[in-house]
């Protein structure tokens, strides 16, 4: 390719629809061979020829169909042979940090966060310093109030399951962010306008008060939107219900609308619960223990009186395994419990010596039967 081709070609790749389009064609069970010297043309045509073969063999294609696997497998082998580098950085890496804390920066490309790292700094394309990681945390940077911002810079942090991690906003906002989470925010804020962060899965929220730039969390249904306190949003995708616990201060919790109405919508006092059913989109305020619903933060599991199904999701997300009940009885009995050192086995064993059920462990699997 010229440089000109390169280059629209790595354009086209931030496209998350581009981008799975690549990966459909090059990404077989021989994919490792890429990163390996020993790759060639002859391999490649190879690796392109069986994957047509044996997508050829598992369904009916047309005639047609074949022809253009044939073709774009004659452009792919020239593209994978001189773009090696670029199908590293942009499915390799995704690939590989499917267990792995990972932070998509605006063009689209993805870093690796170990929690092993002492001290990195995170670097936008352009090699400009936005934040500092220390293990499991990352701090952005406040850029001097001399410097105007006028367009928000939207970077990715995707929490994986049997993970947590930290983040300090460039406001001073700090949110804790559980397993199987997703939270995109602005780089920098600008000045004048709301601070809004976009969440699905579940977060702890410090917000650094700015009576002038109100904070808003955008969940799936339902928004908060506070000056400075303490609070928890849970919206995970598989639950059905979003929810909003007060610790500290004051939130109003509103929806299908872009600002909080103190006339209309709903405003949220200390050790309350918002919980919208995404059923009936009918919004519930209740007063709860907020220590419940925030010792994930400490690493703790603390169930009161919940279902054993909504327990088992969170021990999936918590422990990173793949859990399927095949015993209707028990998915709607509570439980109540606390659980921090202890590992999944441990977990199911003490349920089990409560109300009897068999289950079985298999890789990154479990089974509950009678």
């Amino acid at each position: 390719m010229s440089e000109d081709e390169f280059i629209e070609f790595e354009k086209s790749l931030k496209d998350e629809q581009n981008l799975n389009e690549f990966k459909k064609y090059i990404t077989t069970n021989h994919y490792v061979e890429l990163s390996k010297n020993d790759f060639d043309h002859q391999n490649a045509s190879s690796i392109l020829q069986n994957y047509i073969q044996s997508t050829k063999s598992r369904t009916k294609i047309r005639k047609n169909r074949i022809n253009n696997y044939l073709k774009y497998a004659a452009v792919f082998i020239g593209i994978l042979i001189s773009t090696t580098l670029v199908y590293k950085k942009y499915v390799l890496d995704a690939n590989s940090t499917v267990n792995e804390v990972t932070l998509q920066l605006e063009n689209g490309e993805f870093k690796t966060i170990k929690e092993t790292q002492l001290f990195k700094e995170i670097k936008n394309e352009n090699g400009v310093v936005l934040g500092v990681q220390e293990k499991s945390k990352i701090v952005y940077k406040k850029e001097s109030d001399t410097i105007a911002n006028t367009k928000l810079v939207i970077n990715t942090l995707k929490v994986p399951n049997g993970k947590k991690f930290q983040l300090v906003l460039s406001d001073g906002t700090t949110v804790h962010v559980n397993s199987g989470s997703t939270l995109k925010f602005p780089v920098q804020f600008i000045s004048g306008q709301t601070r809004e962060v976009e969440l699905s899965g579940e977060a702890y929220f410090e917000v650094a008060r700015n009576e002038k730039d109100p904070f808003i969390v955008s969940t799936n249904g339902i928004k908060t939107e506070v000056l400075g306190t303490k609070f928890n949003v849970s919206s995970y995708a598989n639950d059905s219900f979003s929810e909003v616990v007060l610790v500290e201060g004051s939130v109003g919790v509103f929806k299908g609308k872009k600002r909080f109405d103190k006339n209309t919508d709903q405003l949220l006092k200390p050790n309350q619960k918002a919980s919208l059913l995404k059923t009936t989109q009918n919004l519930n305020i209740s007063t709860v223990y907020t220590e419940n619903y925030i010792a994930w933060v400490d690493g703790i599991l603390l169930f009161k009186n919940e279902s054993f199904e909504s327990i088992m999701k969170k021990l999936e997300r918590h422990y990173d395994k793949k859990i399927a009940i095949n015993y209707q009885k028990i998915k709607k009995e509570k439980f109540t419990g606390r659980f921090d050192v202890e590992n999944i086995e441990d977990v199911l064993k003490t349920f089990k010596s409560n109300t009897f059920f068999n289950f079985s462990i298999k890789e990154n699997e479990i089974i509950i039967n009678p």
